[in-house]
C-alpha cells in the first residue's frame, strides 16, 4: 500500500484455483493505478469463511472450479454480502451462462482471453457500488430527517411547486395528529381536497406570486380537519429550489393555533363585555331615575283607592316597571361581573316568558309549544342564568330544524328516588323541576351523543356555532345543583332535559300589604339632579308625614342645609350629579354637622360596598326603589340603622 495515497486500497476477494490468475489480475489493476488488497481462496469452505469474516469492495470468481461452480458462489455471495459487486473472470463461461449469471446478480463477466476489459469492468463495478452506497446513506438521512419531522407537533407537508393548488407529496405524523388524515389517504391529492373541503385555496394566486418573488410566505389560515372540525393554523410556506434555481418543491409548516385563537376570542369577548359594562354603568343612572317615579307613582295612585277598572291597569304597570328594574339589574351584573343573588322562581312563568320570545323571533316554519303546569314546584336560581340555559337549548333546537318543525318547551315536577341519583354524586333524592326541550329536527348520531356537552364540540356546520352553548348551560345547571340529560336519534329529533332541585319555599305572587311606616314631621333634604325623582320622592314623603326640602344639585343642597342645619334630620343624596357629586356633598355636610344622617340613593353596581367604605353612618337605597322601600329605608336611617 502506498502511504502517500489519499485513498485506501480496494479489498478484493478472488475465488480462483489457478495460482497464476490472481497475480495477473493484481498486475493489471496496479498498472492502471488501482491499489488493491487481495484475498485469494480456492475452495467453497474458504470462500464462505472469508465472506463471513471480512467485508470486501469487490468479488472476482472463476466460473468452473473443482467440486464448486460460479453460480453457487454467486448465490452465497448474494446471501452473505449482498451489496458487494460480483464479477466473473473466467475462460470457460458461455454466452447463455453469462446472461444467466447477470440475471442472478453478477455485475459483469470478463473472459480470460480478453483481460484488457477487466480494469474497466472493475472500475465500473466499484463506481456503481459507491453510488449505491451514497444513495443508501442519503436515503437513511432522509428517513432520519423524516423521523425527526414526524416527532414535531407541527404539520410538515411537502407539495409540488408549480401549481396554485399543489398535490401533496409528503404528510408528517404531526399533520395526521392535527387534521386526522393518514398519509396514505392524502398523498397525491391537492391541498384544496384535503384542507379546504374541495374549495379553492384562499389567495392562491397571491401566494404563488409571493413565493416566486420572495421564496417564502406566511399567514393565518382556516383549514378543516377530516371530521369537518375547523382548524386555525399559522402557515409558513417555503419554495425549495434545485441547483439551478428552478422551483423543485413546496415545504409547508402549519402550527395549530386553534386553542390560542379560542382563548384570544374569549379575551376579546371579555374586553367587549367590560366595555359594555362601562357603557351600561354610564346610562344605568338615567334609566333608574326614569323607573323611580314610575314605581312610586303607581303605588301612590293605588293608595288613592282607584276604581276596580283601574286596579288591573295599575298592576300591569307596576309589574312592567318591576320587571324592567330587575332586567336592568341583571344586565348590569352580567356585563360588569359579580355574583347574582338567587331568588325563588316559578318555572311555569319562566317557561312562558321564553316561549313568548321564541314564538316572536323564531322562523314561522317552527311551531313553538309551551307545556307548563301552574302547580309545578318553584326553584331557587338566578333568573338571567336559567333564562340563558333555556334560550340556549331552544336555539339549538331551532338550528336543528332548518326546514321547520315542532319545538316543545315543558316544565314539570318529577320526584327522584335514591336509584335515580345513585350515579350522580352530590345529588340527593327528592322533588326536582324538569325543563324539557324537544324538537323534531335532524337528531344527533349515536357516536356523538357522549360529546355534546364538551366545550367547542358542535354538530352544526362550520361557522354556524361555537360549541359552547351546551357546555355553558351544563355548567350553570351544575352550579344550581342540577344535571342534564340528552336523548336523540339521527333523523328523529332530540330531547334535552334539565333537572333542578325544587325549592323549599314556593314563589309568591301576592303584593305587599303591610302599611309603610309614617313620619312625625322629621325634616328630610332630597338631593337629585333628576327633577322627576325629586318630585315623586317629595310627594311620597310628604304624604307620610315628613317635611321635605329639595335641591337639584350638591351646591344648592349645601346652601339650603347651611341655612337651617338643625331642621334637617336626614339627607337623601344621589351620588352621580354634575359639578358637585354625592361624595363631595356628604363630606361638606359633615363639616357643618358631623352627626347628620345620610341615605345614599345610588343605582350603579358596586356603589353599596363603596358607600359603606367611604361614608360612616350612612344607609344605602338602590335605585329603582318602591314607595315601600323608600319609606322603610328612611325610617331605618332616622333610627340609626343601616
Amino acid at each position: 500500500m502506498d502511504a502517500a495515497s489519499p485513498h485506501p486500497p480496494v479489498r478484493i476477494l478472488h475465488l480462483e484455483d489457478d495460482s497464476h490468475d490472481p497475480t495477473l489480475v493484481a498486475e493489471l489493476l496496479r498498472a492502471d493505478g488501482l491499489l488493491c488488497d487481495f484475498a485469494t481462496v480456492r475452495t467453497e469452505a474458504e470462500f464462505t469463511d472469508a465472506l463471513r469474516r471480512t467485508g470486501y469492495d469487490l468479488i472476482l470468481s472463476d466460473y468452473t472450479l473443482p467440486a464448486y461452480d460460479g453460480l453457487a458462489a454467486l448465490a452465497r455471495a448474494r446471501e452473505l454480502q449482498p451489496d458487494t459487486p460480483f464479477l466473473f473472470f473466467s475462460g470457460t463461461i458461455g454466452e447463455e451462462v453469462a446472461v444467466d449469471s447477470l440475471q442472478q446478480g453478477a455485475v459483469d463477466y470478463i473472459l480470460k482471453q480478453r483481460p484488457q476489459r477487466l480494469v474497466a469492468a472493475v472500475r465500473r463495478a466499484l463506481a456503481a457500488a459507491a453510488e449505491r452506497a451514497r444513495l443508501r446513506r442519503a436515503e437513511e438521512r432522509i428517513r432520519e430527517q423524516a423521523e425527526l419531522l414526524h416527532q414535531t407537533h407541527d404539520a410538515i407537508i411537502l407539495c409540488e411547486a408549480d401549481s396554485e393548488d399543489p398535490r401533496v407529496l409528503f404528510w408528517s405524523r404531526g399533520a395526521e395528529r392535527i387534521y386526522g388524515w393518514r398519509a396514505e389517504e392524502v398523498i397525491g391529492k391537492s391541498l384544496s381536497q384535503v384542507l379546504f373541503r374541495g374549495n379553492p385555496p384562499p389567495r392562491a394566486r397571491e401566494t404563488v406570486e409571493t413565493l416566486n418573488e420572495r421564496g417564502e410566505w406566511m399567514a393565518e389560515l382556516r383549514h378543516f380537519a377530516k371530521d369537518g372540525r375547523p382548524v386555525v393554523v399559522q402557515a409558513r410556506r417555503t419554495l425549495i429550489r434545485d441547483g439551478k434555481g428552478r422551483p423543485q418543491s413546496l415545504l409547508i409548516v402549519n402550527t395549530d393555533i386553534t386553542e390560542r385563537k379560542c382563548l384570544e376570542e374569549k379575551f376579546l369577548r371579555a374586553q367587549r363585555l367590560e366595555s359594555l359594562g362601562v357603557l351600561i354603568g354610564g346610562i344605568a343612572h338615567d334609566l333608574n331615575n326614569i323607573l323611580v317615579p314610575l314605581l312610586i307613582g303607581v303605588q301612590l295612585l293605588r293608595e288613592q283607592k282607584p276604581s276596580p277598572e283601574c286596579e288591573p291597569i295599575l298592576n300591569t304597570m307596576e309589574d312592567s316597571v318591576r320587571r324592567g328594574a330587575e332586567m336592568l339589574k341583571q344586565v348590569l351584573i352580567f356585563a360588569r361581573g359579580g355574583e347574582m343573588n338567587q331568588t325563588i322562581l316559578r318555572p311555569d312563568q319562566l317557561a312562558r316568558e321564553v316561549g313568548k320570545i321564541i314564538a316572536n323571533t323564531f322562523p314561522k316554519s317552527i311551531q313553538c309549544r309551551v307545556q307548563a303546569d301552574e302547580n309545578v314546584l318553584a326553584v331557587s336560581g338566578v333568573p338571567t342564568q336559567l333564562h340563558q340555559v333555556l334560550m340556549n337549548l331552544c336555539v339549538n333546537s331551532r338550528d336543528a330544524m332548518p326546514e321547520g318543525g315542532v319545538l316543545t318547551l315543558a316544565a314539570q315536577t318529577i320526584p327522584l328516588g335514591p336509584a335515580d341519583v345513585v350515579a350522580r354524586p352530590g345529588l340527593k333524592p327528592g322533588d326536582y323541576v324538569c325543563f324539557t326541550v324537544t324538537d323534531t329536527g335532524a337528531g344527533i348520531p349515536a357516536e356523538q351523543l357522549d360529546k355534546v356537552f364538551e366545550p367547542f364540540f358542535t354538530t352544526k356546520p362550520p361557522g354556524k356555532g361555537t360549541g359552547l352553548g351546551l357546555s355553558t348551560s351544563l355548567d350553570i345547571v351544575k352550579k344550581h345543583g342540577g344535571f342534564m340529560t340528552v336523548r336523540s336519534e339521527a333523523g328523529h329529533g332530540t330531547e334535552i332535559k334539565c333537572f333542578l332541585p325544587a325549592a323549599a319555599a314556593r314563589a309568591g305572587t301576592a303584593r305587599e300589604t303591610a302599611l309603610p311606616p309614617s313620619g312625625a314631621g322629621e325634616g328630610v333634604l332630597v338631593v337629585d339632579d333628576e327633577q322627576g325623582v325629586v318630585a315623586i320622592v317629595r310627594a311620597a314623603l310628604e304624604s307620610y308625614g315628613y317635611r321635605v326640602l329639595t335641591a337639584a344639585g350638591g351646591a344648592e343642597a349645601l346652601a339650603r342645609f347651611a341655612e337651617r342645619p338643625d331642621a334637617v334630620h336626614l339627607v337623601i343624596a344621589d351620588l352621580d350629579m354634575p359639578f358637585m357629586d354625592g361624595w363631595e356633598l356628604i363630606a361638606a355636610l359633615r363639616e357643618i354637622r358631623p352627626d347628620v344622617r345620610v341615605l345614599i340613593a345610588g343605582g350603579s353596581i358596586g356603589e353599596t360596598e363603596e358607600a359603606a367604605s367611604r361614608v360612616q353612618q350612612a344607609a344605602f337605597l338602590a335605585k329603582p326603589f318602591t314607595n315601600q322601600e323608600l319609606l322603610e329605608a328612611v325610617h331605618r336611617a332616622l333610627a340609626g340603622e343601616r
